[in-house]
């Protein structure tokens, strides 16, 4: 039983100090990241400079596909079914950022800059969501 209350406890602690109520604590989910991109980020020129570095220097294109359709490689990036994520921007921004283990995709393909990973992250999304053509 030693150390079953722990997290509990650590819960209600910090909650109190942040003046967060039990109730409220337990329904805020840290884990999810759907957040659309800012729309000051997500301008038609910050979507056009992602699509440059996706065609360009990020080179995301010979495993994706041109139109974002996928390939033999790597998985479509369209639509609503995603193969290892959900598609939302923060999954999106985390992939291209992190890369995935045991795959070809790569941490920040092309050795593209924090700056570009979000651009493409951006054009990706917006692709994805029908706001913006491959």
């Amino acid at each position: 039983m030693k150390g079953r209350w722990g997290p509990a406890v650590a819960v209600a602690a910090i909650s109190l100090v942040l003046g967060v109520g039990w109730t409220d604590a337990q329904s805020v989910d840290t884990t999810k990241r759907e957040a659309p991109p800012d729309s000051a980020l997500a301008t038609p020129a910050t979507v056009d400079a992602g699509r440059l570095v996706f065609h360009g220097r990020g080179s995301c294109h010979a495993c994706h596909g041109d139109k974002l359709q996928g390939g033999p490689i790597a998985p479509a990036l369209t639509g609503p079914k995603w193969r290892h994520i959900d598609g939302s921007y923060g999954a999106i921004l985390d992939r291209i950022d992190q890369g995935m283990t045991g795959t070809v995709m790569m941490r920040r393909p092309g050795r593209i800059t924090e700056a570009q990973v979000l651009m493409v992250a951006t054009y990706v999304w917006a692709v994805s969501h029908g706001r913006a053509q491959p």
